[in-house]
């Protein structure tokens, strides 16, 4: 199974997501492959520093993450694709013409948690918040993977 969390640079939110299922998925011994993208970013640019420290906090390292624009590939790879918010969703669909409610789905459509706000150049605290409503979410989203098979 692939997975791919979407956000809009790939640096804040969808790192935050790809790295708490990664962990997840070990910690579960889970057969899931987890990436992430960006709909508007620049490739091979760092986590951002607050989402880097939101996940050292629990004892995860980022610090290899580099940013990767979101393609037509990732499209056709991916089992399941979660986006942040519900507007990630429609842009998706959008420009890949594409409308595909069983692999693209928003976070809060699997979860029930809400839209995961960006905390871009926001203080650790809004980080940490996007943190722990991501977490909170991910092991619904490793069951809905695990349905799926």
């Amino acid at each position: 199974m692939k997975l791919i969390f979407v956000c809009t640079g790939n640096t804040c939110r969808s790192p935050l997501a790809e790295y708490l299922m990664k962990d997840y998925c070990k910690k579960n011994n889970l057969d899931i492959e987890v990436e992430s993208r960006g709909l508007a970013c620049s490739n091979d640019r760092p986590i951002s520093e607050n989402s880097k420290m939101a996940l050292a906090e629990i004892g995860i390292d980022a610090s290899e993450h580099k940013s990767k624009s979101f393609t037509i590939k990732d499209l056709f790879e991916a089992d399941l694709i979660v986006t942040m918010t519900r507007e990630h969703k429609y842009m998706l669909n959008y420009h890949f013409n594409k409308n595909d409610d069983e692999k693209v789905k928003s976070f809060n459509e699997l979860t029930g948690l809400g839209e995961v706000h960006d905390p871009f150049a926001c203080d650790l605290d809004v980080y940490r918040r996007c943190r722990n409503q991501l977490l909170e979410g991910i092991k619904k989203i490793a069951d809905y993977l695990e349905n799926m098979k």
